[in-house]
């Protein structure tokens, strides 16, 4: 077969293009195989310029450093408690807040605070604890009650937050939900009914010239309400964050 000038020609081309679509094809392959290897170096030594490897960005133990600072018992007769007479558990809150409120600024904890790669987060948070003095060995609810104990420990009852203009406000809060006044008194006493009592516990900060508060509820064994006293203890709390 004879092929003109123009077939040759046209063939050339082709075996040309052929050749140069290898060539291409060859490069693109490589760089291909090259991209990612220079996209995985450059991540790892962008994470380690960075110096923040994920293994490092541990939980801090412990989470929170906590100081006492006072403790008394209170009656939580209703009377006294409306009266807001010296020795109630509204009166005692009142003056224990007050107390705790004088230093939160500069108090400090004690010896070994948050662990070295912690820092100690300021200002502090005031924490009370509220609870009966007395408790039924043998009642109607036992079961109940023990299953409530369990649950709760470890899934706290919460309510708030609360913001109030005063300690006696804040005060009357807790108060009022302790003997199943309010929205949040009433969901209370339909989650811990029975012979079951409660436990509180909460968590304060303070705002300018305001609270804000927190409550945790345990809602447990019966108390024994021939005795009315409970105890109070007020503590400062700072949390623990991972150093950035």
């Amino acid at each position: 077969m004879t092929h003109t000038a123009m077939d040759v020609n046209l063939f050339e081309d082709a075996g040309a293009r052929a050749s140069a679509n290898g060539s291409n094809a060859i490069a693109d392959r490589a760089f291909s195989e090259f991209i990612p290897c220079i996209s995985f170096r450059f991540a790892a030594a962008l994470a380690l310029c960075m110096g923040i490897p994920a293994w490092s960005q541990q939980p801090c133990t412990p989470d929170h450093v906590d100081l006492p600072k006072e403790q008394t018992t209170a009656s939580a007769g209703v009377l006294s408690n409306l009266s807001k007479s010296r020795g109630s558990l509204r009166s005692e809150i009142s003056r224990l807040l007050g107390n705790a409120r004088e230093q939160v600024a500069q108090v400090k904890p004690t010896g070994n605070a948050c662990s070295s790669a912690c820092r100690m987060v300021t200002p502090a948070h005031i924490q009370f604890r509220v609870a009966p003095n007395k408790f039924l060995e043998s009642y109607a609810d036992f079961d109940k009650c023990e299953k409530l104990e369990k649950q709760t420990s470890s899934q706290p009852l919460r309510f708030g937050p609360h913001r109030a203009g005063s300690m006696d406000e804040l005060a009357g809060w807790l108060s009022d939900v302790s003997q199943g006044d309010g929205q949040d008194g009433a969901a209370l006493y339909q989650k811990c009914g029975g012979k079951c009592s409660p436990r509180y516990s909460m968590d304060v900060i303070p705002d300018a010239d305001r609270f804000v508060a927190t409550l945790e509820v345990v809602c447990g064994r019966a108390r024994d309400k021939k005795d009315n006293s409970f105890t109070i203890t007020s503590s400062y709390r700072w949390a623990c964050a991972t150093r950035q």
